[in-house]
């Protein structure tokens, strides 16, 4: 039977802007301890942003953390801005990354990103009625953002996720998801 630790002991060894590092020492049942090194980060969204029923819009990205450009949903950490509304998150993110606003935004569900080693948990969305987002009403992108804005459709990602090319969680989530809704 699985059976709950008690923790003993906490000390933050790194504390940033977005996530914090600490090392637990926990008393496991047979008496014994172990160390447990716990990243703790803010909520965050992403969005299923489809264009039309049988198109997605995706962004390529260089992800320093693989070293390499990876295909994924639009996506973003919960702020000062918008900490306990994540629909304004999503609304801001669309903005911010794709250019468009969403006419239906729905909540799909929420996540454990790695819960291995982090608390970093994730809630989905569904964008559709896209439109273009007027120059003048444009957020900025977070220092140092980089992406190419791409609309696949379903029999492309299809082959992409059959190539083992889609490879990023909240895309595997939200593919799998858009393959659920089509029936």
């Amino acid at each position: 039977m699985a059976e709950r630790e008690t923790l003993v002991q906490q000390n933050t060894v790194y504390q940033g802007p977005i996530f914090s590092v600490s090392q637990q020492k926990v008393q496991l049942t047979n008496g014994k301890y172990a160390q447990r090194d716990v990243v703790r980060h803010v909520p965050a969204i992403a969005v299923l942003a489809l264009s039309d029923v049988n198109h997605i819009i995706l962004e390529k990205q260089y992800r320093a953390t693989i070293g390499d450009f990876i295909f994924e949903i639009p996506a973003g950490k919960l702020d000062e801005r918008d900490f306990d509304q994540p629909e304004h998150a999503v609304r801001r993110e669309l903005n911010e990354e794709l250019r468009m606003s969403a006419g239906i935004i729905e909540h799909i569900t929420g996540f454990y990103e790695t819960v291995g080693f982090s608390d970093a948990y994730m809630h989905l969305y569904l964008a559709r009625q896209l439109q273009p987002v007027a120059p003048s009403d444009q957020l900025a992108r977070d220092f140092g953002e980089s992406l190419d804005i791409i609309e696949l459709s379903f029999d492309d990602m299809q082959l992409l996720f059959e190539q083992g090319k889609i490879n990023d969680q909240k895309t595997l989530t939200a593919f799998l998801y858009w393959s659920y809704i089509r029936g």
